[in-house]
């Protein structure tokens, strides 16, 4: 089912871990949790999404959790990584699933495990059977973002296949989208500049109907906005994932207003160092903090994903900037993969 409920013990809800599998089995390590994911006082994880790309191991995150779920009834939600995967779709960090792409990603993130052929329909099947969205009377977990127009949606295709559904509400958007009126102009942009959108040494002239493409599309799909969020303009492009980008993700949290607490991943939150300019005001918190209209919300994705950058510039995982984390509820207690801990406020 596509929305599924969360046991009643207490939980460890980790963040994105993007491949990172040697940062996991250290966070593991500090949380109490045996090797393969069972811990003495009964507590189970719960992975925000994201498990995959970028990082050295995908693999083995696969390996692991598809074992900690059969034993130890470890869950997940669905991030937009695993999505990706799932649709077919060659996107920046995956060269590990779609080896034709692997020449293309290798200058950022080898050395990386490759899938074995004969893995990959396990790996498919495995994620075929995760949620979007997990929940309790207490607490609601969904990689990107809480949105419940589009939970009233996914609700009424509860029990629909997740990657058949995704394909579907794929094929009406890209119909929508052909009858729009800035249709014609988005092609000829993209015609136009078709090369310089992944050059990240090509800046771009702002691009109207790219611009309302993006954010209509993040908007129209239920699946894509719970698991990407959606996004607003920004007067200043970026290059990000492999392109260049001319929206932002948008803060859907200081319109929160329900009583119960969410937990996501997904946007890349900074423990240490300075956000990129297009994150900057994101989040207007201490990162150890709650956020949203309530101070309900919290965002346990705190960038390890992005230490491929370290490798590049020898950086040992001691010393990064990055961080794995896991929130302990109820307790409230982050705990990084380095084995310092902080309570949230």
């Amino acid at each position: 089912m596509l929305i599924q409920n969360l046991p009643p013990n207490k939980l460890d809800i980790v963040g994105d871990v993007h491949g990172q599998f040697e940062a996991f089995q250290n966070l593991l390590h500090y949380l109490g949790y045996h090797p393969d994911g069972k811990h003495p006082q009964g507590r189970k994880l719960v992975f925000v999404g994201d498990l995959v790309d970028r990082g050295p191991d995908s693999p083995a995150m696969l390996d692991w959790f598809a074992n900690a779920q059969k034993h130890y009834g470890a869950m997940m939600v669905l991030g937009n990584h695993e999505l990706n995967i799932l649709n077919k779709e060659a996107k920046d960090g995956t060269g590990w699933f779609f080896h034709h792409r692997a020449c293309k990603d290798e200058h950022n993130y080898a050395p990386w495990q490759l899938a074995k052929e004969y893995d990959k329909q396990r790996y498919l099947q495995l994620l075929n059977q995760q949620p979007i969205v997990l929940q309790r009377d207490d607490l609601r977990i969904v990689h990107a973002a809480w949105l419940p127009e589009q939970i009233a949606k996914l609700d009424e295709h509860n029990q629909c296949n997740v990657a058949e559904l995704y394909q579907e509400w794929d094929e009406e958007l890209a119909c929508c989208i052909k009858h729009a009126p800035w249709y014609d102009d988005y092609l000829a942009e993209q015609r136009l500049y078709a090369h310089a959108l992944e050059n990240p040494a090509q800046m771009l002239p702002e691009l109207p109907a790219t611009i309302t493409h993006d954010i209509y599309r993040s908007q129209k799909h239920p699946i894509r906005a719970l698991t990407c969020g959606v996004e607003e303009y920004t007067s200043t492009p970026f290059f990000s994932g492999g392109r260049w980008r001319f929206t932002v993700r948008q803060s859907w949290w200081k319109h929160y207003h329900d009583k119960e607490h969410v937990i996501i991943g997904h946007y890349w939150r900074q423990w240490e160092g300075v956000p990129p300019k297009h994150r900057a005001d994101l989040f207007d918190v201490p990162p150890h903090h709650w956020h949203g209209a309530r101070k309900n919300v919290f965002c346990v994705d705190f960038s390890v994903g992005a230490r491929w950058r370290d490798r590049k510039r020898n950086i040992c995982p001691n010393d990064s900037e990055y961080r794995l984390a896991a929130l302990r509820w109820p307790e409230k207690i982050l705990m990084f993969d380095n084995g310092d801990e902080k309570h949230t406020v």
